[in-house]
C-alpha cells in the first residue's frame, strides 16, 4: 500500500496500491492516514471495518449519502499502524457515480493471501474518504460509542442515526406535563433578561396531541427585542401551518415526517425575514432558537445556535441522557467549514497585547466584528453575511415507552455550568417539571456565584408519565 492518490476536483482522497516495498508502503499509508484525517474539517460518517468488511444497509446508506465524508475505522497492526485498506476510484467516471472499491484483507484464521471485497457505487456527489487505524480491541470499542457520546460529535447525521425513529408501540398511553422558566443573570453587563420560552401542552398545531417548547437566548444590544419576537412570531406561523397541513394531509407515515420536519425549518426560514423587515436593528443582534415539536410520542427537534436539548432515559435501573442537538459553535468543524466557504474568519478573541483568548468566534474577514460565538442564530445581520444561518438542524425521533420519561431545553446560562448528567439527576429526581426547572436554575446560579457574574437563564422541562 503505497501513496496518498487525491482528486482534488472531486473532493476525493484515496489511498491507492503502487506495489511500493512493505517499508515504503507502511509509512507512506501511515502518513497519508495521519494526513487525511488532520485535514479533515468536514462532517465525517464514522464506519467502523471489522477483520472481513462486512457492510450493514446503514453503513451503505454512510458511503452512498449525498453529504459529508466517510471516515473508516479499521483494525491493524498496533506496531506498524499500517491500515490494511486499500481504496481506488477512477478518475475518469462521472462524479454521478462513482465507484469505490474497498478491499480488507481476510484473518489469518481464513488462509493467508485470502481477500474479501465489496464494491460500493454511490449514485450521489463523490466524497472524501478518511481513515484511522487502531487495534481491533479499539475498533469495536469505536464502533459501540461512536454515537452514544456526543460530547466530541461534530456530524448531525451520526446523531439522527442514533435515534429511535419507529414507534415499538403506539397503543402504550402516556401524560404529558411541562414547565418553563427564565431568569435574569447578574454582573456589570446584565442590565436585561434577554431570554424567552415558549410551553403549550396539546392543541398545538391543530393536533389534539400537539404540544411545542421553545427556548430563544438573545445576545447582542437588541437581543431582548429579537428573542421576543420570535416567541412570538415563530411559534404563531408554526401553529398556523401546522394547522394547515393537518387539514389537509393524507400523513402518511414517511411523507408526515418529512412535511412536518419542512414546516419548521420554513418558519425558521419565515421568522427571519419578517425580523428584518420589523424595523428592529439586527445588525449586531439576534437570538438562538430551540424548538421542540411534540405529537404524541413523536419529536421533532429544530435548533439554531446552543440552547440544547436532552432527553433523560431510563436504562437498566439507571438514569441515562442523549442530546438531540449539537451546539452551533464556530468550532464545530462543519460550521467553521461553511464560515470560511462565507469568506468569514474563525479564531478566538484577541487582545490588544496580540494575544488570543477564549472560544474561536466569527468575524468578518479583515474587520475584528461581530465576533459571535455562534454559527446559526437568527437575526445577526452582519454575521449573516458571512456564513451565519438561521437553518436549523433538525432532529427527529420517537419516543420510547418506559424509556423515554424526560425532555429538557436550556439556554447556555445553564449547560455553560452544568454537564447533561448534573442536569439530568436534578431533573430526575424532582416531584414534577415545575420544581424541575427550580432545581436547575437553583445549581446554575450556585456555579455562577463563584464566577462573580451570571449569564441569563431559561428552563424549560416536560416529563412523560407512561402506562
Amino acid at each position: 500500500m503505497g501513496c496518498i492518490h487525491s482528486a482534488p476536483d472531486k473532493g476525493l482522497c484515496a489511498i491507492s496500491d503502487k506495489s511500493a516495498p512493505n517499508n515504503q508502503g507502511t509509512a507512506q499509508a501511515q502518513g497519508a492516514a495521519e494526513s487525511v484525517l488532520k485535514d479533515a474539517e468536514a462532517d465525517a460518517a464514522v464506519i467502523t471495518v471489522p477483520g472481513v468488511l462486512k457492510t450493514s444497509d446503514k453503513e451503505r446508506d454512510a458511503l452512498t449519502s449525498n453529504s459529508d465524508d466517510v471516515l473508516v475505522v479499521v483494525p491493524c497492526d498496533p506496531e506498524s499502524r499500517a491500515p490494511p485498506v486499500q481504496l481506488s476510484a477512477d478518475e475518469k467516471v462521472d462524479t454521478k457515480d462513482i465507484e469505490l472499491l474497498v478491499t480488507v484483507p481476510s484473518t489469518p484464521s481464513e488462509g493467508a493471501g485470502a481477500e474479501h471485497s465489496s464494491q460500493l457505487t454511490a449514485n450521489a456527489q463523490p466524497k472524501r474518504v478518511q481513515f484511522t487505524c487502531v487495534s481491533a480491541p479499539q475498533a469495536e470499542a469505536a464502533q459501540e460509542n461512536q454515537v452514544h457520546d456526543t460530547s466530541n460529535l461534530h456530524s448531525h447525521r451520526l446523531l439522527q442515526q442514533s435515534l429511535p425513529t419507529e414507534a415499538l408501540d403506539d397503543n402504550v398511553q402516556f401524560r404529558t406535563t411541562a414547565a418553563g422558566l427564565k431568569h435574569i443573570g447578574f454582573g456589570p453587563l446584565k442590565r436585561e433578561n434577554q431570554d424567552e420560552f415558549f410551553v403549550q401542552v396539546e392543541h398545538y398545531g391543530g393536533a389534539p396531541a400537539g404540544c411545542c417548547y421553545c427556548v430563544f437566548d438573545g445576545h447582542g444590544t437588541y437581543g431582548g427585542n429579537v428573542a421576543t419576537f420570535c416567541r412570538q412570531e415563530l411559534t404563531a406561523l408554526l401553529d398556523q401551518d401546522l394547522r394547515r397541513y393537518n387539514q389537509s394531509s393524507s400523513r402518511a407515515t414517511a411523507t408526515h415526517r418529512d412535511a412536518v420536519r419542512g414546516l419548521i425549518s420554513q418558519a425558521f426560514i419565515n421568522t427571519e425575514r419578517h425580523l428584518q423587515q420589523s424595523g428592529l436593528n439586527v445588525t449586531s443582534s439576534g437570538t438562538t432558537a430551540s424548538v421542540v415539536y411534540q405529537e404524541g410520542n413523536k419529536l421533532w427537534v429544530a435548533a439554531a445556535g446552543d440552547s440544547r436539548v436532552i432527553t433523560l432515559q431510563w436504562k437498566n435501573g439507571a438514569w441515562e441522557t442523549q442530546a438531540l442537538t449539537l451546539d452551533h459553535r464556530p468550532s464545530r468543524r462543519s460550521e467553521k467549514a461553511r464560515v470560511l466557504a462565507a469568506g468569514g474568519r474563525v479564531e478566538p478573541k484577541r487582545l490588544a497585547s496580540g494575544k488570543q483568548v477564549g472560544e474561536p468566534r466569527l468575524w468578518l474577514q479583515h474587520i475584528p466584528s461581530p465576533g459571535l460565538l455562534l454559527s446559526r442564530s437568527i437575526g445577526d445581520e452582519m454575521a449573516s453575511s458571512v456564513g451565519c444561518t438561521a437553518e436549523p438542524e433538525i432532529t427527529y425521533m420517537t419516543l420510547r415507552p418506559f424509556v423515554d420519561c424526560y425532555l429538557v431545553i436550556a439556554s447556555d446560562g445553564v449547560w455553560d455550568v452544568l454537564t447533561n448528567e448534573q442536569v439530568c439527576q436534578l431533573v430526575s429526581s424532582a416531584e414534577d417539571p415545575k420544581v424541575a426547572c427550580f432545581h436547575v436554575l437553583d445549581a446554575a446560579l450556585m456555579e455562577w456565584e463563584e464566577r462573580l457574574a451570571a449569564d441569563n437563564i431559561s428552563v424549560v422541562v416536560a416529563r412523560f408519565d407512561w402506562g
